[in-house]
């Protein structure tokens, strides 16, 4: 099942330095979060089929490792920027915006757990902590929460809020936030 399709939507972003607009920044993120659902939902659906014959492969213990990379450097790393920089002035252009938008910041808590959980998933299966059926229940719970409440999230972004910022924000607010998301994610990675 690729989901792809159902969430993607294409935007033309204005004809400026692309690689510094924000919202291009974070659209392209959305995109790698959309493919790594994908592979995550492919595997939770063959753990489902599989039902109590389930196991975990060396291929599926790379894909756990490369989704738990994935969250600890990209996503957090995503969230805090539009945490700090985004929202906040998107929250602006908009009356009574910190309140609109609050859910938000909200499924941005879940998120983390969800993301939080998945850690220690991987955490207790690399260190043969719980037995396999366990890994697998809780692999399929915490994936499910994750693809549908992450999914959910990015297309509420990239419908309503995406769109908003294009027309609210002038050039030069769009670069200047463009390059507070850059030093602010460099400074988040090097923490790593």
């Amino acid at each position: 099942m690729n989901l792809s399709p159902h969430y993607q939507r294409s935007y033309s972003v204005s004809e400026q330095d692309q690689s510094n607009n924000p919202i291009k920044q974070l659209l392209d993120e959305h995109v790698a979060f959309r493919i790594s659902c994908n592979d995550l939902l492919g595997f939770i659906e063959r753990l489902e089929r599989d039902g109590y014959r389930a196991t975990i492969t060396t291929s599926d213990y790379a894909l756990m490792l490369k989704t738990r990379e994935n969250i600890r450097e990209h996503l957090n790393v995503h969230l805090i920027k539009e945490e700090e920089i985004f929202f906040p002035r998107l929250e602006k252009l908009v009356p009574q915006g910190r309140i609109k938008f609050l859910y938000l910041n909200y499924d941005h808590e879940y998120l983390r757990n969800y993301f939080e959980d998945f850690c220690s998933i991987v955490s207790d299966f690399e260190n043969d902590r719980v037995p396999m059926h366990v890994t697998i229940r809780r692999l399929i719970e915490t994936g499910r929460l994750i693809i549908h409440n992450l999914l959910q999230h990015i297309l509420a972004e990239d419908t309503v809020y995406f769109e908003v910022a294009e027309s609210g924000f002038s050039k030069s607010e769009l670069d200047e936030m463009g390059n507070e998301m850059k030093r602010l994610e460099a400074k988040l990675k090097e923490q790593l």
